[in-house]
């Protein structure tokens, strides 16, 4: 199982959002998938996801 961590402090992010397992896009020009984190992080690749608290900053 991969482990996330948020790119913007380094925390381990143990469970994802409920937004981003219900809203997944697959961008083809960087050819790979995104997730919403919400209005304020918008879409991110899988390997940049930020932590709520990174988010709201």
């Amino acid at each position: 199982m991969k482990l996330y961590k948020c790119s913007g402090c380094g925390k381990v992010i143990e469970t994802l959002p409920k937004c981003c397992s219900e809203d997944m896009v697959f961008n083809e020009e960087e050819n790979q998938f995104e997730c919403y984190m919400g209005p304020n992080c918008g879409y991110l690749p899988l390997d940049d996801l930020k932590c709520e608290e990174c988010c709201k900053n």
